[in-house]
């Protein structure tokens, strides 16, 4: 990319070199930014950063050093990255694979009828998820105290990742006590995100002590010969796949409403199966998952030695 020179406060400057000097500025000025979703950079902020300028032919050196060695950094970044990407397509794949065959590849298949699941084992069930729990939704926010109400803890779609809890932030609100008995969390029970990006899919293991949900989150209780770890993967899959969004209202904000996540087809392999499924894939996704870990932050360390090798060359902290 071709970017002209410019003169700043009547000192030549290398437009290259002025743009390596406020990347340093780049992680506070988007700290500061404001708007939604795409939120501006103050003009007026960048306008009044002061600049040291060295001598026009110190900056080209600066300038071809930098390129040299931010591309280097670059090159690694993406390799990394790829391989990162490569292991989030290995589990999706893993996670299709077996929660729709299962772990024996011998068995004797029969037809699904819906063309992006195929063939099923034979001795699988098709069920609806209103057949293998109770699904209830969660209350609307309550934050002004109500005489009787007690103040709990509540998780939002936003508390809700793909397979895991985000409980960073955790809010609360007043629960009368029928709403204590229908929407605490109690151990195994499943979260669906019926807002925001629909079908997100995580499981309770009791993390903290009388918690609820609010209306944009299904709780979903299994009855007895059904693994909530089995259908938290098989929930995984229809987010995964695109299932969710294709039965949801696309005018407006998307919900995954009641009515139609109890309709949701499943299967229902037979118990035994289920539970040994699940195990397989919590100790495959975990070695995925650690792989993936490792990358990322590798890839950070890599970002960072960008950012501070700029800092320094561009500061004149290291010569070249």
């Amino acid at each position: 990319m071709c970017i002209r020179d410019r003169v700043i406060n009547k000192t030549i400057a290398n437009s290259l070199f002025v743009l390596y000097y406020l990347l340093i500025y780049k992680p506070q000025l988007v700290k500061e930014s404001f708007g939604g979703t795409q939120p501006n950079v103050n003009q007026f902020k960048v306008a009044t950063i002061r600049i040291v300028i060295p001598p026009l032919e110190e900056q080209v050196r600066i300038v071809s050093y930098l390129n040299e060695k931010t591309c280097k950094i670059d090159a690694r970044v993406s390799l990394l990255s790829k391989k990162r990407d490569a292991y989030q397509r290995l589990k999706k794949a893993l996670i299709s694979r077996v929660i729709t065959k299962g772990l024996n590849p011998n068995a004797k298949l029969k037809p699904f009828g819906v063309d992006w699941i195929g063939e099923i084992p034979e001795g699988w069930e098709v069920r609806r998820i209103k057949e293998i729990g109770t699904l209830k939704l969660g209350k609307m926010l309550s934050e002004k105290p109500i005489p009787g109400y007690k103040l709990c803890k509540y998780l939002k779609s936003k508390n809700i990742g793909h397979l895991h809890l985000n409980l960073d932030s955790v809010e609360e609100m007043y629960f009368s006590e029928e709403e204590m008995n229908q929407l605490m969390l109690h151990k195994d029970d499943l979260l669906l995100s019926e807002g925001g990006e629909v079908g997100k899919t995580a499981i309770w293991n009791e993390e903290l002590e009388e918690c609820g949900i609010q209306n944009s989150v299904h709780k979903l209780t299994t009855f007895k010969g059904f693994s909530p770890n089995y259908y938290r993967y098989y929930s995984y899959m229809l987010s995964d796949n695109g299932y969710y969004k294709s039965i949801v209202n696309l005018v407006s904000i998307m919900h995954l409403t009641y009515e139609k996540l109890r309709r949701v087809v499943v299967l229902a392999p037979p118990l035994p199966e289920q539970q040994s499924i699940a195990s397989y894939l919590d100790e495959k996704c975990s070695e995925i998952d650690a792989n993936i870990t490792n990358l990322e932050k590798q890839i950070e360390k890599y970002k960072e030695l960008k950012r501070a090798l700029i800092s320094e060359v561009v500061t004149g902290k290291r010569r070249v």
